[in-house]
């Protein structure tokens, strides 16, 4: 019995399990389309329309995936490059700190929890780099920087595990990566207080089959991120 579960867990999900880059990009935008809404939905009272809530709800299992699964390809072994990418992530979370507390503490009052998604993911990329380091025993390194840093970050851990295990399930799509993202899609369902988040499944399903050209302009989500938070700070000033 625990051979043929060990044996259904190591299976694969979806043998041939590949995003096109175009997909992805799309699949990035929506995520965004989704994010916006739900910050319109949070922060600006003329959009409080039911009916877009879980679309905004979708935005954080999306964004996982999509960072998750962007990092497929990435070698974390490359120090310059890896020095990059968290240097990247750190510079657009600390810039969106700004406005991002401003939106939620109604001002700039300094606090170390709930930090932006992007700090989020640069936890995660931290992780995933140790990860990567040859040594035996990296799990001791990488598990208190995932309890601790998930204190402090948005979303808690759920979106530090559906990231993780949406990069593990990107290299290896099997049943035991799959069970750990609907895990912290379980975890983000009891801190958003619905179940909107799983619908993130069939998208994630669905991709495979999907063929779309999105052109890709790098780097343009660092820029929109705190952008787009600006933007609806100047439209409440503008309604004030």
């Amino acid at each position: 019995m625990l051979l043929r579960i060990k044996s259904m867990l190591i299976s694969k999900v979806a043998p041939n399990f590949d995003v096109g880059s175009g997909t992805l990009e799309a699949l990035k935008w929506f995520a965004f389309i989704c994010m916006a809404i739900d910050h319109l939905y949070k922060f600006l009272p003329v959009t409080q329309l039911q009916y877009v809530s879980p679309l905004g709800r979708l935005a954080v299992p999306l964004f996982a995936f999509v960072f998750g699964y962007s990092l497929k390809h990435f070698n974390f072994q490359d120090s310059p490059h890896t020095l990059k990418l968290l240097l990247r992530l750190l510079v657009t979370g600390v810039i969106a700190w700004f406005p991002y507390t401003y939106l939620t503490t109604q001002g700039f009052i300094f606090h170390l929890t709930g930090q932006n998604i992007m700090l989020m993911f640069l936890l995660v990329a931290i992780i995933l780099w140790i990860n990567s380091w040859p040594i035996k025993y990296s799990a001791l390194v990488t598990a208190p920087i995932f309890l601790i840093g998930g204190l402090f970050v948005e979303y808690l851990w759920a979106g530090l595990l559906i990231t993780i295990a949406s990069y593990y399930f990107a290299l290896s799509p099997n049943w035991k990566n799959l069970l750990v993202i609907i895990m912290g899609l379980f975890m983000l369902a009891d801190i958003n207080g619905n179940w909107y988040a799983f619908l993130v499944l069939p998208i994630i399903f669905w991709l495979p089959h999907a063929d779309m050209r999105t052109q890709r302009i790098k780097h343009i989500f660092y820029v929109l991120y705190p952008l787009h938070m600006a933007a609806i700070i100047f439209i409440r000033f503008l309604m004030s």
